[in-house]
Formats: C-alpha cells, sequence, structure tokens
C-alpha cells in the first residue's frame, strides 16, 4: 500500500480526487509515495512570485516523481473548440485550459522550486507528468502530445502502478534516481503532515519546550498560506497566530525567498529572533528597529527625543519611508505578526521594501482585540482567514480571558487546570497581597513553580510600577538574573509572549474600555495558572 500525505484525504471538493487518493493508495506498492493537494510559491527572479498546485506528486526511489493531474467525468477534445468536459446531464462546458498543458507546466515548476531549495541535489530526477481520467476511457486515438502521459479508467489495481512505470520512464535520462533518501526529501519539502517547535516558550523548563502537533485549523491555515500570496490571518490570543507565522517565515526561507519579519514588540522580536536562529534568510526586526537600521544605512539622521510619542510615531516613520526610497527592495517576502499594532502609513514603505510590491508575497497576523496603540487597519486586497481555536490556555484561563474579548465565537482546545483566581486589593496593601501570593499561594510553594516560571504583569513600565523591587523573599526585576528573581514586565511589553504562571496587578476596573483591553491581553498571557489583584480601594484586604 502507497504511504499517502496527508494520511487521510482532507481536500474533497473534486470527486474525481477523493476517488483517486483511494486506488492510489490501494494499488500501488510500498515503495510509493503520493502527495495530494501539493501547494507552493513559486520565486521568480525579478518578476515576483506565482501560486502554483497540484493534484498529485507521485515519487519513486527507482522512477523519480510524476505531477499528476486528475480529471473528473467526460472530456471531449475538440480540434476547432479545444477541450471540452460533459456533464451527467450530457451538456458541455468549455475548459479553459488543456490538462496535459497545464501538467507539463507543474511538472516544470515544481522541478524549478525544488531545484532552489538550498541543498538540494542538482541531479535529482526525473521529474515528470501525467493526466488521469479515472471515470472515463479514451476511446479515439490521442494526440501526439498525450499518448506518453494519458491514463484512464482502465488503468487501476496492477495496471495502474504499470502505466504510471511507463510513463515516468518517458521522462528517464542522465540523471541519478531518487532512492529512498530522495524521496524522503521530497516529503519533507512537500508533505502535509508537520511537527513544529513552539517558538515562543519562555526559557522556563525543557517542558515548555515540547513539539506541537498541528491542529485541523492550523493544518488548514498552512495549506492556504501555500497557495496564496497575500493574505490577513485574525485570531484571539493563544490561537497560535505567532507560531504559524514563523513556521511560514522558515519554510519561505527554504525556498529561496528573502524574508522580512516583523512586529511591534522588541521582546517579542528578541524571542522570534532565538527561535528563527535557525532559518538563514529570515530578518527579524521590529517596525521600529528596522526603520532606524536602515536609516543609518541610508546616512539618513534621525533627530528627536526618545522619550517622546512623536519621535516613535512621527519621526521614525518618515526616516524609514526616506530610507526604503533610497535603499530599494531587498525581499521577496514580508511576514508582520501584531499587524493590528501598525499605523496605515507604515504599510507602503513596508512594500516598497518588496521586489514585487503589488503581488510580493505578504502576510498580516492580528488580533483586533490586542490593538492598545492605534485602530487597525490592514492593507487593502489581502484574503482572510479566521482562526478560532485556542490552544495556549487551560479551559480555567480561557474562561477569564472570553469575558474580556470582542468579536466572532472562540472555542479552548486546553485542558481543564486550576482555578482562576480574581480578588480586590487596596492599593496600600497591594505588596503584602502580592507577596502573600507569591510565598503562600500554590504558584512557588504549593506547586513547586521555581520564580522563573512565574510572570508579574502591570500596566506601567516595570520601573514605575510600585511592586518594584523586593516583595518578601523575592525580587520583581524587568532583568531577572536567576535565584529568587521575577520577571516584572508591563502588560503592553509583555504582549505576544506567554508564561506557566502570571499575577495581574495594579489594574483598574473604574477605566471600563482601557480595564477591558488590558485584562484581555494580560490574562491570555497566561498557560496555566492565572491570579488577578484588581485595585479596589473599597476592598477587604486578603478577601476575594
Amino acid at each position: 500500500m502507497a504511504r499517502m500525505y496527508p494520511r487521510s484525504i482532507r481536500f474533497r471538493r473534486s470527486p474525481a480526487e477523493v476517488r483517486a487518493f483511494s486506488e492510489l493508495e490501494r494499488a500501488l506498492p510500498d515503495e510509493w509515495v503520493g502527495l495530494h493537494h501539493v501547494r507552493w510559491i513559486q520565486r521568480r527572479e525579478g518578476r515576483g512570485a506565482r501560486d502554483e498546485e497540484a493534484d498529485f506528486v507521485l515519487a519513486h526511489p527507482g522512477h523519480g516523481a510524476l505531477v499528476l493531474e486528475v480529471k473528473g467525468g467526460e472530456l471531449r477534445y475538440d480540434a476547432h473548440d479545444g477541450w471540452v468536459s460533459v456533464d451527467r446531464s450530457g451538456r458541455e462546458h468549455p475548459l479553459d485550459h488543456d490538462p496535459f498543458d497545464r501538467a507539463k507546466d507543474r511538472a516544470h515548476s515544481l522541478r524549478r522550486f525544488l531545484r532552489a531549495l538550498p541543498g538540494w541535489p542538482a541531479r535529482w530526477g526525473p521529474i515528470g507528468y501525467a493526466v488521469w481520467f479515472p471515470d472515463a476511457i479514451c476511446r479515439s486515438l490521442p494526440l501526439p502530445h498525450m499518448e506518453p502521459v494519458l491514463l484512464d479508467a482502465r488503468h487501476r489495481g496492477k495496471r495502474l502502478e504499470a502505466r504510471l512505470v511507463e510513463v515516468a520512464r518517458t521522462f528517464a535520462g542522465e540523471r541519478d534516481r531518487p532512492g529512498p533518501e530522495g524521496v524522503e526529501r521530497l516529503v519533507r519539502a512537500l508533505a502535509h503532515d508537520v511537527e513544529i517547535r513552539h517558538p515562543l516558550a519562555l526559557d522556563v523548563r525543557e517542558a515548555d519546550r515540547e513539539i506541537l502537533r498541528l491542529s485541523e485549523e492550523q493544518f488548514r491555515l498552512l495549506d492556504m498560506l501555500a497557495g496564496n500570496r497575500r493574505m490577513a490571518v485574525a485570531g484571539p490570543a493563544g490561537s497560535g497566530k505567532t507560531l504559524l507565522a514563523a513556521e511560514k517565515a522558515r519554510r519561505l526561507a527554504r525556498q529561496g525567498f528573502r524574508v522580512l519579519f516583523t512586529c511591534f514588540n522588541r521582546p517579542l522580536a528578541e524571542h522570534l529572533r532565538e527561535a528563527l536562529a535557525d532559518a538563514p534568510g529570515v530578518d527579524v526586526e521590529t517596525f521600529h528597529g528596522l526603520a532606524l537600521k536602515l536609516a543609518a544605512e541610508a546616512g539618513i539622521e534621525v533627530r528627536g527625543d526618545r522619550g517622546e510619542q512623536a519621535f516613535w510615531e512621527r519621526t521614525v516613520p518618515r526616516a524609514f519611508e526616506q530610507a526604503v526610497e533610497r535603499l530599494g527592495p531587498r525581499y521577496d517576502a514580508l511576514v508582520v505578526d501584531e499587524a493590528q499594532d501598525f499605523a496605515a502609513g507604515w504599510w507602503l514603505p513596508l512594500q516598497l521594501l518588496l521586489e514585487d510590491p503589488d503581488r510580493g508575497v505578504l502576510y498580516a497576523f492580528s488580533d483586533d482585540n490586542q490593538a492598545i496603540y492605534r485602530p487597525p487597519e490592514l492593507p487593502e486586497g489581502l484574503a482572510s482567514f479566521r482562526l478560532s481555536e485556542v490552544w495556549r490556555n487551560t479551559e480555567q484561563v480561557f474562561a477569564a480571558v472570553k469575558a474580556f474579548y470582542r468579536g466572532d465565537e472562540i472555542v479552548c482546545k486546553g485542558p481543564e487546570g486550576p482555578e482562576v483566581e480574581i480578588r480586590g486589593v487596596r492599593p496600600e496593601g497591594l505588596r503584602d497581597e502580592l507577596s502573600r501570593v507569591l510565598h503562600r499561594h500554590r504558584l512557588v510553594v504549593e506547586g513547586n513553580l521555581d520564580p522563573r516560571d512565574v510572570v508579574v504583569l502591570t500596566p506601567h513600565a516595570a520601573e514605575h510600577s510600585a511592586v518594584a523591587g523586593r516583595v518578601g523573599a523575592f525580587v520583581l526585576t524587568p532583568e531577572p538574573e536567576g535565584g529568587r528573581d521575577v520577571l516584572l514586565s508591563s502588560i503592553r511589553r509583555f504582549k505576544g509572549l506567554d508564561a506557566p504562571a502570571v499575577v495581574v496587578c495594579e489594574v483598574d476596573r473604574y477605566a471600563e474600555e482601557e480595564f477591558t483591553r488590558q485584562m484581555y491581553v494580560a490574562c491570555s498571557r497566561s498557560r496555566t495558572l492565572l491570579v488577578v489583584l484588581i485595585t479596589d480601594p473599597g476592598a477587604e484586604q486578603g478577601c476575594s
């Protein structure tokens, strides 16, 4: 039985392809590998990128690869009118393409795509093509360009493999046969089944670096990204947006694309840079970091007070525009995380960094609920995909987060987890209550969590927080160095990151709109344990 990717058919829009999938799996021996609904983006030097896909790609250690085009129903070729499909009622529908030419073009495209991959063997092959009509029989003499690569309903069971081998030999030449390792190399380049490492787990415990298998929803998104050059992906916190963005950037780099991965927050960029260290060809920068770097490269002096908001909102973006105008394009693909935080005027110069600004690869990942700097505004003309499943949080944490979420329905896929605690605290008693949480609450003592597992989040900059410094036996600091140090961070600065245990403090429920947005961002940072200490002058100290 052939080894099929995916293991069970996911893309079922074509009944003929569904039947072909089953017949290929049943009829072909173990040496064969079949990949269904294969999509890739073809990089074309100086001409932008092009979306490509194949119904099937078949591979064999001794015969190379075949791109297989499958056409269901009955078809007829007319010398004057070209190809015509005939539906079950006998009505004829002209086709806008020749299936044989399409199969040939896709085989050539796949060959170019694979050769562009770093380290791909120059003599890997052959790569041929075939067209299969599984529901019909060719009853007339095929045209010369059809006969060597045509399969029909007679080719089933043992006849199917025999015919595929015959077609493959048509393309055999002086190239090396791929062998088992060559087939596996092809699978790694094109297959749907994927395991990827979580790029955002804080450096806490080895368990947090476990391999995550993609959900069905995330499979669908990666498949869509493979065949769409420009897409906006929206989803709630914890749905895997950054995980998927990083994986897509890594894949593009492996295909030879020069990739810019940009986001808003510096700590997130630092973690992404570390996570993508194994992907040469991906530059990871915050928007403002990128702007200052290119301005320096272009010889543009950026003057102003870095402590003023106007410096970052107006001065730096203007310098970025001038730098891009002087330096010109340098990337083939742009991946943007935290896209909801990007100002409308930033998108044009970012796209001008692409070799093809209008049609180049652009993926924007966003969550409107985390738009804490400005109303979100994305470029026009992007296809859209919405993630709805939350995998980061336990059910208890998710319930707390959902109370502050505004948007389409979302569902939790995490385990149940311990109960969330939310309590009111008088301002003058906050440090004492936080000390009790860290010392006697299950976060550190009963749960035996390392202090590095815990993050304390506040709406304020860490240096201006009322809880900064020593709290009991612990030291709350923006730069923990081990021991009893616990990370203290502003909610904004920690956006895009997560931790096993989160304590939120200094939030004021009377600032309603800001409170809702802060609580959504802050609570969604917790994977498992969550305690919220809400500032309440009328609270009874120590009571929930």
